[in-house]
């Protein structure tokens, strides 16, 4: 499937680890999406160039994370246990976290949604592993993880395919949206780095004042 990096207006519901309404419509939209050729994966967004919502929610650690104190370039990751999507996604996933460490101009949090009402795993947030800490366990890597525990958040930054990336900038603006990033074959990582930097400079580009308004 061909590796997604959108920056448009409008969130297309998808079926597999999607956030649409668990109803008989919905398990034949399922059983259509994992057909070998079908394109599943949104490629719009319906915040993109919006300000991201305002949410306050739990961090996995013990602390709070309040989305008004985001004052740099940000990714974040959304994306849930219960997936398996999000799992395939997850190393790749903690090698972005490791590259932008590196980035004193670029910060990363990931959000762990629950799944949508009414379907098998949203009593079952964590699958099989029963927490967050013995799946981190299991996979031989951690994230700094903000706490959806109702899916409100969710429902907020209007996500209906996990796993989404979204690329923030310092004012609060929604510049770009992704998912999967195993989607891609050959170094999705690298790929998406490089996606982030272009989407840094067509920003300041866009905002950066003319020469005849420079004194």
């Amino acid at each position: 499937m061909k590796h997604l990096f959108a920056a448009l207006t409008a969130l297309a519901l998808t079926a597999a680890c999607s956030n649409a309404p668990a109803t008989p419509e919905a398990a034949t939209a399922f059983a259509a999406a994992t057909e070998p050729e079908a394109e599943s994966r949104p490629t719009e967004y319906a915040l993109i160039g919006q300000k991201l919502p305002a949410f306050t929610a739990p961090m996995a650690d013990g602390g709070t994370f309040e989305s008004a104190t985001l004052n740099r370039w940000t990714v974040i990751a959304v994306w849930g246990v219960w997936c398996g999507d999000s799992r395939a996604d997850g190393p790749y996933t903690a090698a972005l976290d490791r590259a932008i460490a590196q980035d004193p101009d670029l910060d990363f949090i990931s959000i762990h949604v629950p799944s949508s009402p009414g379907s098998e795993s949203r009593d079952m947030p964590f699958g099989k592993f029963g927490s967050l800490e013995a799946y981190f366990e299991s996979a031989g890597y951690t994230l700094p993880v903000v706490l959806d525990t109702d899916g409100s958040v969710r429902e907020a930054l209007k996500i209906n395919w996990t796993p989404s990336y979204l690329l923030v900038s310092p004012d609060g603006i929604v510049r770009s949206f992704q998912t999967d990033l195993s989607a891609d074959k050959d170094q999705p990582v690298k790929t998406y780095i490089k996606n982030v930097a272009e989407t840094r400079k067509a920003v300041r580009d866009l905002l950066a004042p003319a020469p005849g308004d420079i004194e």
